[in-house]
């Protein structure tokens, strides 16, 4: 019998949230009853309740269910039986009934044909509409209170003022986080410790005072548009729910997603590790589509992560977009080829017309923090004096700020050896960061 590798189990992850958290819950202490067969595989795990989750896995397919109130298909509680599983430490066991009941209704939804199959990429969602439109207005409901209590916390965020707020520890911001993850809404929480990481920096940046108010206004906005939700165009809508935290499982998008074939040169590449969690993220540009889209993966600390497409070169592929936010996200479905050199960078002529295109995807999604950008014949101008910013000028005389590693900065600067440069990178809409550079009209190589 063939398991998954833990590589294999955390690429089932529907977000990051998950993929962080499940190998938390792959700790044989946490588990009781654990067992598996030739079918499948189950486990109680102590969760926040006062009874453990039953979770349990098809070995056919890697559906799951878990008693647990999480919507993430599948949850963190059935990614960590799915990485013990992995590990080899589920031992061979007799199968409860809880388990038989759920496989024999699984058999039955199957033998009934597609149009009764529901749960055929992932059990946990019940094959009644009405069931499932209940599950999903109790959410609707829990994530109208979060928002609710984070307006409120919000409007005495400004009445203390920036200065009070900057100085609380984090266990004050750590509590609010968490009352949004009650409340089914971790994007939120999310930003609620993006701005505590603002926070924490104040002693050694001067603009976070800017940075601070721009993560306020963010959620102040996705407070704002959760509380107009039906009157928002329909992909603003899809976008905002997934910034407040809704996920869709990549089974459902790998099998009902919009595809798009073409020629993606990947443009930059940015891997982080937090010592838990490793993740990569590459920005793919369709040289026939003009499209721009991410590609995500995660893994745990020290494992292999998923490659994506070969950074630094263009790659015919066939991509399968996420709904939301943009850029949309992208599973990789099929290479065409193994890759081709850069080539040229594609980009604007200036710094004025790339935030241009910007502004059409913020018209959509207004949360998008980071985003790419790319414009050629710049040139990099380094500081003008103690605490200067390294800058950018296009050829309008307008400027960016570079915001990269003082490795990057100097390999930019031996690149163009004073002449101007193509640069692509990304934007958090204080600074550039250059990950893709060429001699003006040259071969583009990746650079950070």
């Amino acid at each position: 019998m063939q398991f998954p590798s833990r590589e294999q189990v955390l690429g089932l992850a529907p977000d990051a949230a998950a993929a962080r958290a499940a190998p938390g819950q792959a700790v044989r202490s946490r588990w009781s009853g654990l067992g598996r067969d030739e079918l499948a595989a189950w486990g109680e795990c102590l969760g926040s309740g006062a009874s453990p989750y039953r979770c349990q896995a098809a070995l056919a397919d890697w559906a799951t269910r878990c008693s647990c109130p999480s919507r993430k298909l599948p949850c963190k509680h059935a990614l960590g039986l799915l990485l013990l599983l992995a590990d080899g430490v589920v031992p061979e066991a007799s199968r409860p009934d809880w388990v038989a009941e759920w496989l024999a209704a699984r058999a039955s939804r199957h033998a009934a044909g597609p149009a009764d199959r529901a749960d055929a990429p992932s059990p946990a969602v019940p094959a009644d509409p009405r069931a499932r439109q209940q599950r999903a207005a109790s959410r609707d409901r829990k994530v109208d209170a979060g928002v609710q209590e984070l307006r409120r916390w919000l409007a005495d965020i400004s009445r203390g003022g920036l200065a009070a707020a900057q100085a609380q520890p984090w266990t004050w911001w750590d509590q609010m986080a968490r009352r949004m993850i009650d409340a089914q809404a971790r994007g939120l929480a999310g930003y609620v410790r993006r701005l505590a990481e603002v926070a924490a920096a104040g002693g050694h940046r001067a603009d976070w005072p800017e940075r601070m108010l721009d993560q306020i206004g963010a959620l102040h906005l996705l407070c704002e548009a959760w509380t107009r939700r039906d009157t928002l165009p329909a992909a603003t809508a899809a976008a905002l729910r997934t910034r407040i935290g809704y996920t869709q499982a990549a089974s459902d998008v790998a099998r009902s997603g919009e595809r798009l074939t073409d020629v993606w040169a990947v443009l930059g590449q940015r891997q982080d590790d937090d010592g838990q969690l490793q993740s990569l993220r590459q920005w793919l540009y369709g040289e026939g589509t003009g499209t721009v889209v991410t590609y995500l993966a995660f893994a745990v600390s020290g494992q292999p992560l998923a490659p994506g497409l070969p950074p630094g070169m263009r790659t015919a592929a066939t991509v399968v977009l996420y709904p939301g936010s943009r850029p949309q996200r992208v599973l990789i479905e099929e290479r065409q080829d193994v890759g081709r050199p850069l080539g040229r960078l594609p980009g604007a002529a200036n710094w004025d017309h790339a935030l241009s295109r910007v502004a059409d995807v913020l018209a959509v999604d207004p949360w998008a923090d980071v985003l790419p950008l790319s414009v050629r014949g710049v040139t990099l101008l380094p500081p003008a004096g103690p605490g200067a910013a390294w800058l950018l000028r296009d050829s309008e005389s307008g400027v960016m700020p570079v915001v990269s590693s003082p490795e990057v900065r100097w390999s930019l600067l031996a690149l163009s050896g004073g002449r101007p440069i193509d640069v692509a990178g990304e934007w958090d809409g204080f600074g550039f960061r250059p990950q893709a550079a060429a001699t003006a009209g040259g071969e583009g190589v990746l650079i950070g």
